[in-house]
């Protein structure tokens, strides 16, 4: 369980104003139209449902739990995959859990125009906030041919604007990818074009214990206050380390020196995602088994789990970047993990 602190009034405000404008720039056009929708999403090839890991993900979907068949209804008549519509609507929802889809059956931060968009809107029934937000998605997804998780998120949650200060948008693209993968992959297979990756990470480790999580804590080492900037799986030493998706070797440091970038992680090795335009980290290794410049296949052992560096005991720290130097994202979402701490 994530460990959150509260800092203050003014803070959590701005924050809140911050959601509350992303919710409007995702979800302002939320009226019926008499073009409602249908059709395939624009370059997309349908593969069909994973009925197995759709029914397990939904059961974990609080007031959502009972609600697939509908999801899947309204995505066939909007034309949108429904592994999307579901995820998307997890994310925004908590898992079904928020208090706009408990009382005000809003599946999806839409925000009432009545109001001056100052709240969000109230549905009589969770079935017509599904289908509101259906026809949203289909003016989004089909219309603007933002087909793909990648193209919504950089429109409507852009990094580093100003709007954003502490960067929440950048956790928009991974969490939905993380909740499309536990609903078992997109039926309608949208990826962005080139090669570098299939867009899906893989946890790097067998048996992945998660010692400690994306979170503020207490350096074990120096003592010091930090936030901790990825996720550290236990694991015996020489225990295999696997890439989490396709990708090109760009780092692969032995004994990384402070002053490198890379101080503390002992043997280190970075790998470029072109495609996710991401790079992942692999720390405190005892074995190195890849070269800079090396391409490599999800699933690839590149190495051996230790505990060199700065290091308590043997594990792997596993980093999600957005930028080869910083930019780090909470990998569990993204992997489809629950992080205990």
């Amino acid at each position: 369980m994530k460990k959150w602190l509260v800092l203050g009034a003014i803070p959590l405000l701005v924050i809140g104003m911050m959601v509350a404008l992303f919710m409007f720039l995702l979800f302002e056009d939320n009226s019926f139209e008499e073009d409602s929708g249908g059709g395939d999403m624009t370059g997309c090839s349908i593969d069909g449902l994973n009925h197995q890991k759709w029914d397990t993900t939904f059961k974990k979907a609080g007031v959502l739990k009972d609600k697939g068949d509908k999801i899947i209804e309204v995505a066939e008549k909007q034309g949108i995959d429904p592994v999307l519509f579901a995820a998307i609507t997890f994310s925004e929802t908590g898992w079904g859990t928020s208090n706009a889809v408990v009382n005000y059956h809003n599946p999806g931060g839409i925000m009432d125009t009545a109001t001056g968009m100052a709240t969000v809107k109230h549905f009589k029934s969770l079935d017509e906030g599904l289908e509101v937000m259906g026809v949203t998605l289909h003016n989004r997804i089909v219309k603007d041919k933002l087909d793909t998780v990648e193209k919504l998120g950089n429109v409507y949650a852009p990094i580093g604007v100003s709007n954003d200060p502490t960067n929440l948008n950048a956790n928009w693209i991974p969490t939905v990818k993380g909740m499309v993968t536990q609903l078992g992959g997109l039926t309608k297979n949208c990826a962005n074009d080139g090669s570098g990756g299939t867009g899906k990470y893989i946890v790097p480790v067998n048996n992945p214990i998660v010692s400690s999580g994306f979170i503020n804590r207490v350096n074990p080492v120096t003592g010091v206050a930090e936030h901790h900037k990825g996720l550290d799986f236990a694991n015996p030493i020489g225990s295999p380390i696997k890439a989490a998706d396709d990708g090109k070797v760009v780092v692969a440091k032995h004994n990384a020196a402070y002053g490198s970038g890379y101080g503390g992680y002992g043997n280190v090795t970075v790998i470029e995602h072109k495609k996710n335009k991401e790079w992942t980290l692999y720390a405190h290794q005892s074995e190195i088994d890849v070269k800079e410049g090396q391409q490599v296949k999800q699933g690839d052992v590149i190495g051996k789990i230790g505990s060199t560096g700065q290091s308590t005991g043997p594990h792997l720290h596993f980093e999600i970047r957005k930028q080869l130097m910083g930019g780090q994202i909470d990998p569990a979402p993204v992997l489809g993990i629950v992080s205990k701490e």
